[in-house]
């Protein structure tokens, strides 16, 4: 048996039971285990190495889902609409929803969409979007403001009618 399938036998739980510990036992374990087995894979590291790796890696992925599940959870709350029961008829409004909401974020004019995606989807800080965009902190607030309340108003017309 060569190293990576001996490797795959002896951590593959481990990293598994790893991966659901930081994900508080919502699922995608097994996911997050294989992607760091791929990751193995690709790489160069030694086979003596490997448990650390692999560990490091799916703790990696696993705060990456859960920064994502966050900023998911970030916009059902701005947008409740989006969030519900899998019924088709609140299915097909969830999908109309988020076809609104992404028309009205194309709708934003760009120097309103950088900032918004850069808080909301990336989790950045005020001082760094202010420091990735190149402005000032007091610009990033406002424009987040514009642009919230921009898509409030694009996603709830019948608010400003």
């Amino acid at each position: 048996m060569n190293d990576l399938a001996t490797t795959y036998e002896a951590e593959y739980p481990v990293i598994v039971r790893f991966a659901e510990g930081i994900l508080a036992g919502r699922g995608d374990g097994h996911d997050i285990a294989q992607e760091a087995f791929l990751r193995l894979r690709r790489s160069d590291v030694p086979a003596g190495r490997a448990r650390f790796w692999l560990l490091r890696v799916a703790r990696n992925l696993a705060l990456n889902e859960l920064r994502r599940r966050q900023r998911l959870e970030r916009f059902r709350l701005l947008f409740p609409w989006m969030a519900g029961p899998a019924d088709p008829y609140e299915t097909a409004a969830r999908r109309e929803g988020e076809q609104r909401l992404r028309a009205a974020l194309d709708e934003l004019p760009p120097e309103l969409r950088a900032p918004l995606l850069l808080r909301e989807w990336e989790s950045m800080s005020y001082d760094e979007i202010a420091h990735a965009l190149d402005v000032t902190v007091a610009k990033v607030k406002s424009d987040l403001f514009r642009a919230r309340q921009r898509l409030r108003e694009a996603m709830n017309p019948e608010v400003n009618a």
